[in-house]
């Protein structure tokens, strides 16, 4: 499904394509608590998601796969890795981390968005851990080496719900709205591409699924 597209996505010569996935689901997932910078592993069904979004990929010509350093990310690139047979470089950054709940970590996910919904009050942290505009200030910081290292190539991102919804505003912010109110399910993947000048030529939702957990 494609979301949106600009005018000049067939005169583009030198196209930049970002494959973003998000993980498999954890164990705090399957519970419905908060894992936010938690090394939070994989269920059965984690596993299974990961090879479902493996299969909606379905290739492998990839330059560089960038992953969030937390286990859930790590494991379910792997399983696309594998599955695949990529062999491009894998990175892993800190900086794709999902967004850090602070008191709020290992709380049930009720219960933190009753108490402050990031995508709403953007400029508060929960405490002892991050705002939405820190998440915003980290994900940029990334984004101004990735987006040099990857023009002209194909890239996988392997992130969270979080660190996934931001890269799409700080890439693509004429869109800001529509990233805050989507949903990225444990078998969501979608498809982003640059232009010359780092503009977006398209976005396209190309797989999601059940409701998304934090």
């Amino acid at each position: 499904m494609t979301r949106h597209s600009g005018p000049d996505s067939e005169s583009q010569s030198r196209k930049t394509e970002i494959y973003l996935v998000r993980h498999g689901q954890s164990i705090h997932n399957e519970k419905q608590i908060i894992a936010g910078q938690l090394n939070s592993e994989l269920t059965k069904q984690g596993f299974t998601d990961a090879r479902s979004v493996a299969r909606t990929i379905g290739r492998s010509d990839f330059d560089v796969i960038y992953c969030s350093d937390l286990k859930r990310a790590r494991e379910t690139a792997q399983v696309i890795v594998d599955l695949l047979n990529i062999t491009c470089p894998l990175k892993l950054s800190p900086l794709l981390r999902e967004l850090n709940y602070g008191q709020y970590t290992n709380r049930p996910v009720t219960e933190a968005f009753s108490v402050l919904n990031y995508k709403v009050v953007q400029d508060q942290p929960y405490p002892g851990g991050e705002s939405f505009r820190d998440l915003e200030k980290r994900i940029t910081e990334f984004i101004s080496s990735f987006r040099a290292e990857i023009a002209g190539k194909r890239a996988l991102v392997a992130a969270h719900a979080g660190s996934i919804r931001m890269l799409l505003i700080v890439l693509d912010p004429a869109h800001r709205q529509q990233y805050l109110t989507q949903t990225f399910s444990n078998r969501y993947v979608g498809r982003i591409v640059l232009g010359d000048a780092g503009s977006v030529l398209s976005y396209e939702l190309l797989h999601d699924g059940a409701e998304e957990s934090v």
